[in-house]
């Protein structure tokens, strides 16, 4: 943790960060002087702003121009000084009604929140569609085809559907089948292919295990196929920002958002441990994103069952408003996704 800085190097940097994350223009000492503080003098922030540079937190690009702020400067403004910008009503009646009216399939639902995060926080945003780690059971169907030929159907939790023919060591009536399944579907909604496969052990030989063993299959097939999707929007608004007028920096950033299977292992990895994470720069693993901010969270219908969702922008970001509309976008986007995967 870096040591605090003064009260006063503290205020001159968070009006840095502020100024130039509006104008994009190097932050001069007469123009701190006249919008935030009236009582110092040009020589005395003059001063402030190199001891800032000493330090680390800020640059200055050329040796005539102001200062802007650093990677550095930036994770200590996010980390002591961000004072968190309240959602305006109109943008949270906005976010509401946009993902009320969004697609019950749960992949149309995912470009809806992808879209009104980019819209919202003015950047790319990217969503990652919510999974849990190990595919759970919500209802179980056996039915007979032929003596000894059974279908199951298994449903996963996310209304998900798997089916799987089997055949049995011996003949099985319809009958059988309706009594397992409903025993089934009273000791098994919420067990993953681990809890069943320690079910599996305790059992002697007969039709339950025979069963249970193609259930695990299933479950087993499931996990291994089911890819998280990723949907990215917004790309057009990075094209907006001065940061990326050069094409190759943009080409960089597109690089990583178009490989998707990619992107969905950085994701996770990422916003594994926290609820709320900020990467800035050069903290990106990836140097294609140095020049990137990533601010994630994560949401989804249940506290087992999430996904990712993220704002890219470039460093001179509006941190305050971002975080926050994310925040909103997250809390609504659960809410919906609740509703879909009841």
């Amino acid at each position: 943790m870096p040591t605090p800085l003064e009260p006063r190097k503290q205020e001159i940097l968070k009006a840095v960060v502020r100024e130039f994350t509006v104008t994009a223009v190097p932050v001069g000492s007469q123009q701190l002087v006249s919008r935030h503080f009236l009582n110092l003098s040009s020589a005395t922030i003059r001063n402030e702003l190199s001891e800032l540079g000493d330090l680390g937190y800020l640059a200055q690009p050329h040796t005539s121009a102001g200062r802007v702020p650093t990677d550095r400067g930036y994770r200590y403004f996010v980390d002591f000084l961000m004072d968190l910008e309240p959602v305006p009503p109109g943008i949270e009646s906005y976010i509401q009604e946009e993902l009320r009216l969004a697609p019950h399939d749960p992949q149309l639902l995912l470009e809806r929140v992808a879209t009104t995060l980019a819209t919202v926080t003015r950047n790319a945003a990217v969503a990652s569609s919510p999974s849990g780690p190990l595919a759970r059971i919500k209802h179980v169907d056996l039915a007979s085809l032929e003596a000894r030929a059974v279908l199951i159907v298994v449903l996963v939790e996310g209304n998900l559907l798997r089916q799987h023919v089997t055949t049995t060591s011996r003949p099985v009536d319809q009958g059988e089948l309706t009594r397992l399944a409903n025993r089934l579907n009273r000791e098994l909604p919420g067990k993953d292919r681990e809890e069943v496969a320690a079910r599996i052990e305790r059992l002697g030989e007969g039709l339950e295990k025979e069963v249970l063993t193609r259930v695990c299959e299933v479950l087993e097939q499931f996990e291994r196929s089911s890819d998280t999707i990723v949907i990215h929007d917004g790309v057009r608004n990075l094209v907006r920002q001065p940061e990326f007028a050069e094409a190759s920096r943009l080409h960089q950033v597109l690089e990583v958002l178009e490989e998707s299977r990619y992107l969905a292992v950085l994701l996770q990895q990422l916003a594994a441990n926290s609820d709320l994470q900020i990467v800035i720069g050069s903290e990106n693993g990836m140097s294609q994103l140095h020049s990137c901010t990533l601010v994630l969270t994560t949401y989804g219908p249940s506290n087992r069952i999430r996904g990712v969702l993220g704002v890219v922008g470039p460093t001179r970001m509006d941190y305050p408003q971002v975080v926050g509309r994310l925040r909103t976008v997250a809390r609504w986007a659960s809410e919906r996704m609740a509703e879909a995967y009841a």
